[in-house]
């Protein structure tokens, strides 16, 4: 008897519409404070305006945009402290997270660590860049390392402020000097992780997201004079 092949579902036209959105305001096509008109997001995908509608619900309850009394929704714009709060609660377990990680990482995690910190040195060898590829690797690293700690609740914590973070990581990859200095840091979180270092592991995280955070405010600096 002939093998049969496995059926992968067509995504609906909702869940396109959801991406579509998402990702220009990840990637900056949506300033903050812009208004997200629903009529006119609609006429822009060529599609009904109900699948816009729960898209925008959908961005909403995950915070990346928000209902204003004057201009309806609108991309969530972040204060310097909501992001100072934000990096700090990500500090606080992604630290946790790698202390458990240099005692519980399996040599197939290690192996997969090793392979993205390798993608991160050829990215940014190669010209010119990928800023989505470059983003994908540096956010799977992390990622990755984290899920190496075994413990799923701490987590489950940490991917409640992904979508968050990805706009503030987004900006701070932006430059080539974040990227390679945060390729460097993650290859010291390695050599941790292989050492079985833990109290070392948490402290390079530290470092590692706070340097991350001072990255961002340069940039937004260097935009504000541009």
């Amino acid at each position: 008897m002939k093998e049969l092949q496995a059926i992968k579902p067509v995504q609906s036209i909702g869940e396109i519409v959801y991406e579509q959105i998402k990702t220009s305001i990840m990637r900056g096509g949506f300033s903050d404070g812009s208004r997200l008109v629903e009529q006119e997001l609609a006429q822009q995908l060529q599609v009904s305006r109900t699948p816009v509608r729960e898209a925008l619900r959908r961005l909403e309850s995950e915070g990346l945009i928000e209902s204003s009394a004057r201009q309806g929704l609108v991309v969530r714009e972040y204060s310097e402290a909501e992001i100072r709060e934000i990096y700090m609660i990500r500090e606080a377990l992604e630290s946790l997270a790698a202390e458990f990680a240099a005692r519980n990482a399996t040599e197939e995690e290690i192996q997969n660590l090793d392979a993205l910190v390798l993608r991160m040195k050829e990215i940014d060898n190669g010209m010119p860049v990928d800023p989505d590829e470059a983003m994908t690797v540096h956010r799977n690293f992390s990622e990755a390392y984290n899920r190496a700690s075994h413990m799923p609740t701490l987590v489950r914590l940490i991917e409640s402020l992904k979508e968050q973070v990805a706009r503030f990581r987004r900006v701070s990859l932006s430059g080539s000097a974040r990227r390679k200095n945060a390729y460097r840091e993650h290859n010291a979180l390695l050599d941790a992780l292989k050492e079985g270092d833990s109290e070392l592991a948490s402290q390079l995280t530290r470092q590692h997201i706070r340097n991350a955070l001072q990255a961002y405010f340069e940039s937004q600096k260097k935009t504000e004079v541009n």
